[in-house]
């Protein structure tokens, strides 16, 4: 488990998260975050916003997209304002991070470990191994899409989302 993910898993403890899914926007108002839904006019790859002003901690979300897309936003913009504080602040009174569309290109440090803090966030290893488990009791035989798009709906993420999550942890390699 690499650092972003052990963050995660520590935010799951702290805030006594147990079980899918986790209220995302929950933990973001708890640690201070303001969340705000808009549709970004014009802006359809623009996912979510992480904006930071001293006490103010304000976190943008497209409100067009999905719900999915959404608590992925915000669970990817959680990742930098808990990852990535202090030393990019360099000469900078503002921090404003936006999840596009290169944000899951991973070509940028900061990006890959937002994303990886985000996965571990919504779809932690030990909730998906429980659940995986469960789901395997009631049936002798399941495919892969069979165990992604009920764990997709259980979590509350997209069933690429949840997809990808199998390929990272090792549960299915990429074709």
């Amino acid at each position: 488990m690499n650092k972003p993910e052990k963050r995660a898993k520590k935010l799951l403890e702290d805030h006594n998260i147990v079980k899918p899914p986790v209220p995302v926007d929950q933990i973001a108002r708890r640690l201070g975050v303001i969340l705000s839904f808009e549709p970004f006019d014009g802006e359809d790859d623009i996912s979510g916003i992480l904006y930071r002003d001293g006490d103010t901690k304000i976190i943008g979300i497209n409100s067009a997209h999905p719900d999915t897309r959404q608590r992925f936003s915000i669970a990817h913009e959680l990742g930098h304002f808990v990852l990535h504080k202090k030393d990019l602040f360099v000469d900078k009174v503002v921090r404003v991070n936006f999840r596009d569309e290169t944000s899951s290109q991973a070509v940028d440090i900061e990006e890959i470990a937002a994303n990886a803090f985000a996965a571990e966030l919504l779809m932690p290893r030990e909730f998906i191994r429980t659940e995986m488990k469960r789901l395997l009791k009631k049936k002798s035989v399941i495919e892969k899409d069979g165990l992604i798009e009920p764990l997709s709906r259980i979590f509350k993420v997209s069933p690429q989302a949840m997809e990808y999550r199998f390929i990272n942890l090792g549960i299915l390699i990429s074709e």
